[in-house]
């Protein structure tokens, strides 16, 4: 009996299956790149600064440390370093992993849990396997951005073959974490979700918050190019920097963006950015962060 196909159109025999579409993980590809980022240009707390510090530290006498004084003895995954700096959104966080791999003259693989998840049952073990192989072989940084979304806890009730898949996932992270000898760096903006065996492997955890008064003049001083014809006092600096209490770096930014765009479009090259136009940048963004919040 001749079949007829969804466009309506008579076909003779039986009815053929479109073939699977074929993974994806042979063709997966992973940037190796050269870090842009400098230490020398992060703003952040003493604190933080040498926390970082004592981290690179670790890393640059590991022989010393490991081999001639012993802390092998009591640590036998000495060679891993694992990394985790967390805070909210626009606080550097990104910056310091790739400011952290430039110190240390490497470069770096950054990913998050998009760019190795497939929506095919087994794969995206495979794909985490292959990006800690193309790190092994490059001797690159691993740097996992909004890391929660793989570190998360695992499923206590697995009831269906995605919430096995969900937990092999995790359960092949832990191993290949074991199995790095390099340097891998978790940043997220909700480390307490992490399940507590990935905890366990991190020697460093560093928070990030936002930047109090001197620290916002030293971003902003840092965000303002010298081509940019800005015209402010330091009585208008004063203003500026007691309006922004509690905005990020990410935020500075807008504002310094923001209010050179809203001079250019008032005068055009003969611009002078003021005070009038970084406050209101600074309005727009407080209004768009409560409505968002809302």
């Amino acid at each position: 009996m001749a079949k007829v196909d969804r466009a309506g159109e008579r076909t003779t025999g039986p009815l053929k299956l479109k073939p699977k579409a074929p993974t994806k993980t042979a063709d997966l590809v992973f940037p190796v790149e050269e870090p842009k980022r400098d230490l020398k240009n992060l703003i952040v707390s003493d604190e933080v600064a040498n926390q970082i510090q004592s981290l690179i530290s670790k890393i640059e006498n590991y022989d010393l440390l490991y081999n001639q004084f012993g802390l092998r003895e009591i640590d036998s995954t000495g060679g891993r370093t694992v990394i985790n700096l967390y805070g909210l959104p626009g606080t550097g966080k990104s910056f310091a992993a790739e400011a952290i791999a430039k110190e240390m003259g490497k470069k770096v693989i950054k990913v998050n849990y998009a760019d190795i998840e497939s929506k095919y049952v087994g794969e995206t073990p495979k794909n985490i396997k292959l990006l800690f192989k193309e790190a092994r072989d490059t001797d690159a940084v691993l740097i996992f951005d909004e890391a929660d979304s793989i570190l998360g806890r695992r499923l206590d009730s697995v009831t269906k073959s995605t919430d096995h898949a969900v937990n092999l996932t995790k359960s092949v992270m832990l191993l290949e974490l074991d199995n790095f000898e390099g340097i891998t760096i978790f940043t997220t903006n909700f480390g307490k979700n992490y399940d507590p065996a990935f905890l366990r492997r991190i020697i460093g955890n560093i928070e990030f918050s936002l930047p109090e008064k001197e620290a916002r003049r030293k971003i902003l001083e840092k965000l303002i190019p010298a081509k940019l014809p800005v015209a402010l006092s330091a009585a208008d600096w004063d203003e500026i920097l007691a309006n922004t209490d509690g905005f990020s770096g990410g935020d500075l930014l807008n504002v310094v963006v923001y209010a050179s765009s809203h001079a250019v479009e008032r005068d055009g090259a003969k611009c002078k950015v003021g005070l009038n136009d970084f406050n209101d940048a600074i309005e727009l963004i407080k209004k768009s962060k409560q409505e968002l919040a809302q």
